[in-house]
């Protein structure tokens, strides 16, 4: 199982940049950053996996392409402002934190607009 393995890889790199913290505060924080990029890596067969699954789930439904990759877009903007947010937060940047969330609502704002748009002219239709 490799997300048993990751944990335990987890713990490991806490106790290590918990160590390097108190001795080397900046190593630390790029520790953290190091193990950030190396977790994605090892993640990423998994996403994908992931996105072969809902790009067949999708397909089966015979709903238009567009609103997979809408999903798909707003799957990774979530996940890379997720991990941005974790980086500021383990570099004790609170306040730049804010901004990458902040950042990373209007990027999600702007991918789910076409469904939005898309949705509201059904309503009015209907309406109509």
């Amino acid at each position: 199982m490799v997300f048993l393995r990751l944990i335990g890889f987890c713990l490991l790199a806490a106790a290590m940049v918990m160590t390097l913290r108190q001795m080397h505060p900046p190593a630390a924080a790029l520790l953290c950053v190091a193990f950030g990029a190396l977790v994605v890596g090892i993640l990423l067969p998994a996403i994908r996996s992931y996105v072969t699954q809902i790009q067949t789930f999708f397909d089966s439904l015979g709903l238009d392409a567009q609103y997979y990759q809408i999903m798909l877009k707003a799957m990774g903007i979530v996940l890379v402002t997720q991990l941005a947010v974790q980086v500021c937060t383990d570099m004790d940047a609170q306040s730049v934190a804010r901004r990458a969330e902040l950042c990373g609502r209007l990027a999600l704002l702007g991918v789910a607009m076409p469904v939005f748009i898309a949705l509201t002219q059904m309503a009015v239709d209907v309406l109509r």
